[in-house]
C-alpha cells in the first residue's frame, strides 16, 4: 500500500507542477499536452480519434473536443478518410512538432525540479524500491 501512495504523491506532485507551468508558459492542459507528445511519436499517418482516446484513456468526445482545440492554433490537423468522412486521423503540425520540442527542456526542468524539491524522502526511498 505504501508504494501505491508513494506513486500517487509523485503522480499528483508532478502534474500540479506540469498543469501551472504549461498553462502559465503554453495555455495548454495536461491532456492537450499528453496528446501531442503521443502524437510527436507516432508516423505521419496520425492517429485516429479513438487510438488517442485509448492512448490518453479520456472518452472519444473529449478527445475530439480537445483535438478541435488544438485545431485552432495549428498544432494538429485532421486528415479525413476520402472514402470514409466520418473516419480521420490527426497528425501534429510543423508548427505544432516545433512547439513541442521547444517546450521539452522547460518541462523536463519543472520535472527534475518537483522530482528534486517535492517528494519527500520517505516516497524517494519506495520509490526506488518500486524501479529497482
Amino acid at each position: 500500500m505504501k508504494k501505491w501512495i508513494a506513486i500517487e504523491h509523485l503522480h499528483a506532485t508532478l502534474n500540479k507542477q506540469l498543469e501551472k507551468y504549461l498553462r502559465f508558459q503554453y495555455d495548454l492542459s495536461i491532456s492537450q499536452f499528453t496528446v501531442i507528445s503521443i502524437l510527436s511519436e507516432e508516423s505521419s499517418s496520425g492517429l485516429t480519434i479513438q487510438q488517442l482516446a485509448d492512448k490518453v484513456t479520456l472518452s472519444q468526445s473529449a478527445i475530439s473536443r480537445l483535438v478541435a482545440r488544438l485545431e485552432t492554433c495549428h498544432t494538429v490537423e485532421r486528415h479525413f478518410n476520402e472514402r470514409d468522412r466520418r473516419s480521420s486521423h490527426v497528425r501534429l503540425t510543423e508548427q505544432g512538432m516545433r512547439a513541442y520540442k521547444e517546450a521539452l527542456p522547460g518541462i523536463a526542468q519543472v520535472m527534475n525540479e518537483a522530482l528534486n524539491n517535492k517528494v519527500i524522502n520517505e516516497d524517494k526511498i519506495l520509490l526506488k524500491a518500486i524501479f529497482q
